[in-house]
């Protein structure tokens, strides 16, 4: 039989998504004892001691379903945030949510607005549901042409999604490109901003979505308990906007679409938010340093707000992370991105797995 006959062409045109490689399976691969992964913008040092004990109690409850509205997650956190509490969705990831935004929001033949270079997850989503992706090119400086996107809105366009800062470039659009480019957004438009690196961002002029939202009702903000909160692992992400928009949302979402363990995990790392600070001034530190390094290695560096790190080699970055993979340290070239073949993304790891990174490019440039 021709499964393939029965699928709509959007599912056939499309490739899973492919995640930086497992270390276990690098290890297993070229048995190599020691390997750092530096390949899917994870935070390296792990969740909290107050986190995993959270975990640890919430375990012995697991033969029950986990709470379907996640009532004390919401009232804590919309506390934190100071939002009203049916502002708030959760996901299982913010890639849930950008989901669900899509399936409630387009039907065939309308579209949605995204950077062509962004989180590969909004190619994946629009082109499986009516292959409805209206993707546009970066800006000069590797950021969103927010002008060219709003250009790009019409009468079919339903959603604009803004990945800022961005997934995989590190760039940002500042306050008054971002508050611009609201203007010219018709309201009847949903513009959803992926805030998932917000908690790095160093830059003055960076816009924080949340403080817009009650000037602009149809904004969603959307954020993660995977990055610096190191909860990749447990898969929540959240978003927030208007009560109204977020009641439509919750029709579609699944239910318990967000497990027992992953709530409690989210609520501790809430009660500890006082360490996001730190991490995230550790995270700036060992950037910083990898920028000069890989600069000093002759590399096009392009200046990151987040956890990683775009670099431009001369030749294959294909053939560069091969090079690095034989050296034990796994790195993401962006061909799927659609940034050249001399693109790769450079996660920061621990200090030491820095090292080793910059050591095994030093052999691989020379």
């Amino acid at each position: 039989m021709d499964f393939k006959s029965l699928f709509r062409p959007g599912i056939l045109a499309t490739r899973p998504y492919s995640p930086g490689r497992p270390i276990e399976e690098v290890q297993r691969e070229l048995g190599l004892e020691k390997v750092i992964k530096l390949a899917s913008n994870e935070n390296p040092e792990g969740p909290l001691p107050a986190v995993l004990a959270a975990i640890q109690t919430a375990m012995k409850d697991i033969n029950r379903y986990p709470d379907a509205a996640c009532h004390e997650l919401t009232m804590k956190l919309a506390a934190h945030l100071g939002v009203d509490s049916a502002s708030l969705i959760f996901g299982n990831g913010s890639n849930e949510v950008i989901d669900i935004l899509i399936r409630a929001l387009v039907s065939p033949g309308e579209n949605v607005v995204f950077s062509h270079h962004s989180f590969i997850v909004y190619h994946l989503t629009t082109a499986v549901h009516f292959e409805c992706g209206r993707p546009v090119p970066l800006a000069t400086g590797d950021k969103h042409d927010l002008e060219g996107m709003a250009e790009a809105i019409d009468e079919k366009t339903k959603l604009v999604i803004v990945c800022n800062p961005n997934n995989p470039t590190g760039t940002y659009n500042n306050l008054e490109e971002f508050r611009t480019f609201l203007a010219a957004v018709p309201p009847t438009v949903i513009v959803a901003v992926d805030e998932a690196y917000y908690e790095y961002v160093s830059a003055k002029d960076y816009p924080q979505a949340l403080p817009m939202l009650k000037d602009h009702p149809n904004l969603v903000l959307l954020r993660t308990f995977s990055k610096i909160h190191s909860l990749a692992g447990l898969r929540i992400g959240y978003g927030v906007g208007h009560p109204d928009l977020i009641a439509e949302l919750h029709k579609t979402r699944e239910p318990f679409n967000v497990n027992m363990l992953s709530q409690a995990a989210a609520m501790a790392c809430i009660d500890n938010w006082h360490e996001v600070a730190a991490r995230a001034e550790r995270n700036r530190e060992q950037l910083e340093w990898m920028e000069a390094e890989l600069a000093g290695l002759g590399l096009a560096v392009v200046p990151s707000q987040t956890n990683f790190i775009l670099v431009r080699t001369p030749g294959d970055a294909g053939k560069v992370t091969e090079a690095l993979l034989q050296r034990g340290v796994i790195v993401r070239p962006m061909h799927a991105f659609g940034l050249g073949e001399g693109a790769l993304r450079i996660s920061i790891g621990l200090p030491a797995e820095n090292q080793k990174c910059i050591e095994a490019l030093k052999e691989i440039m020379s």
